[in-house]
This record gives C-alpha cells, sequence and structure tokens, in this order.
C-alpha cells in the first residue's frame, strides 16, 4: 500500500512553510524524522523555485510513501521555463536550491518542456 499526499498551493510567498508544515503533519509518524527532514528541505526548495520563477498559478505537490520506505514526489507550477542548476555566484544569493535537491534525492528530473520536476529518496541502509 502506497500513502500519498496531495496538496494544492497558492503561489505566495508563505506556500513553502505551508507545505512544509502539511508533509511534516501527515508523515511525522511513517518516515524517520532524518529523512523527513531531508524531505522537508527538498519540499522547500522546490515549492520555493515555484514561487519565485513560476507563472503565478497553483502549485500542486505529491507525494507518494512506498510500503519499502521510499519517497517519491512530484512538484508542478504550471510553466514552461527551464529548470535546471544554475552556475554558482560569489555572493551565494541565489541558486543553491536545486544543489541542494540533487544532493538530499537520490534521484531527480523535470519533465521534458515543463517545470514538473520529480524526485526520488530512499531510506538508509541498515
Amino acid at each position: 500500500m502506497t500513502l500519498g499526499v496531495r496538496i494544492v498551493l497558492e503561489s505566495r510567498p508563505q506556500a513553502a512553510a505551508e507545505a512544509r508544515d502539511q508533509v511534516r503533519f501527515q508523515l511525522r509518524d511513517r518516515v524517520a524524522a532524518p529523512m523527513l527532514h531531508d524531505l522537508l528541505v527538498v519540499v522547500t526548495e522546490l515549492v520555493t523555485n515555484s514561487v519565485r520563477h513560476g507563472p503565478g498559478l497553483p502549485i500542486q505537490l505529491r507525494i507518494a510513501l512506498n510500503e519499502d520506505g521510499s519517497i517519491r514526489g512530484e512538484v508542478e507550477d504550471q510553466g514552461d521555463g527551464e529548470v535546471a542548476i544554475r552556475e554558482m555566484r560569489d555572493d551565494f544569493e541565489d541558486g543553491l536550491g536545486l544543489r541542494i535537491v540533487d544532493t538530499l534525492t537520490d534521484r531527480w528530473a523535470v519533465y521534458e518542456g515543463s517545470t514538473h520536476v520529480w524526485f526520488e529518496m530512499r531510506p538508509p541502509a541498515l
């Protein structure tokens, strides 16, 4: 059985915090604290990117928690821009979000021609 979380967010500055709070509330008893922490950071970065760079339309967040403990998530903002890791700037004020996502997930990508990002995370091996 797969547990699914679906959240629709307005594209506004509070969206990332709202997403984080809802994911934490729905998964806190089902995901180990270290993995939940990483998931919340990934969700925060992707939703923040959608708010900052998206078209201002509703943002959809979907998370599936699989029986093996793995997580697959998607963030979609209905945009058509390019999603890619950007060059680092000297001031470190911008451009770190997808680097963080790349570090904390096992895999992530973008559906071609969209700003629909998916990611996968596996629980740490025991």
